[in-house]
This record gives C-alpha cells, structure tokens and sequence, in this order.
C-alpha cells in the first residue's frame, strides 16, 4: 500500500490496482502550513475574537513579549534569545502576517526563530483569533 500526501490535502492509496482518492482526511496537526496560512488569511476578524485575542496575549504573550509587546516581560530576561519587540518597525516590515501567524500556532521553530516562543496548537482551528493577534501585534508599532 503506498500514501501520497500533496499539499496537505489530498490522499491517493493504492492498493493492487484500486487507487482511493479522498479529501481533507489529514489529521489537522499535519495539515501544510500553507492550508493554514490560506485558512487564517480568509478568516475575518470579529469583535469577539479581538477579545478572545486581548485575552490570550494577557495571559500567553505579555509574560516574555511584555503589555506593550516591547520584548520585555517579566520571563523575557531568562530567555536567549530575548523575545521580539513588537514595536520595532524595522522587524514589522521585514515579515508577513502569514510568517506571525504561523509563529503563533505553531511556534519560532516553523519560522525559522527560537524554539522559546511556545506554539498555540489549540489556535490552529480558530483562525479569526489568530488574524486578530497578527492585527494586534501590527499595531504595537503603531
């Protein structure tokens, strides 16, 4: 039996001379980054995932990246790297929001950074929170 995954989304099996093609049977962990990426950029950003988006970047985000996202809360001193500071506009414009937003769910490591900013894998199936906490660290340098 031989599995071909293209893209995260499609899977042929063969089996003798039966080839079963089936749709989206990827287990979500496993899905490419670009089917997240797609799926986060078409997501809109309600009211209610701005607040679900406040609260998680309180309780996960501001104890290395600091309130004000400037890379200074109180867990960033332990940490080498230190935690990116948001407010830098050099570094805003140097990456995309499909680059954050894949650092958000699955970590720096999928981006090519440290392995200490965490991953938010239950976020991968809520892509309107995590466009609002692209939107929200967009605008720490602001």
């Amino acid at each position: 039996m031989n599995r071909i995954v293209l893209d995260g989304k499609w899977t042929a099996v063969v089996i003798g001379s039966i080839v079963v093609v089936s749709y989206g049977l990827v287990p979500p962990g496993q899905r490419s980054a670009n089917a997240a990426d797609s799926s986060a950029a078409n997501a809109a950003v309600t009211p209610e995932a701005r607040e679900e988006a406040s609260q998680i970047f309180e309780e996960r985000c501001s104890s290395c990246h600091g309130p004000q996202g400037r890379g200074d809360g109180p867990a960033a001193e332990n940490l080498k790297p230190r935690p990116r500071d948001f407010q830098n506009k050099h570094w805003q414009k140097s990456v995309s929001d499909a680059e954050i937003a894949k650092a958000i769910v699955y970590g720096g490591s999928s981006v090519g950074l440290s392995g200490e900013m965490a991953p938010n894998p239950d976020l991968e199936t809520e892509p309107a929170i995590v466009n609002a906490l692209v939107e929200r660290v967009r605008k720490l340098a602001k």
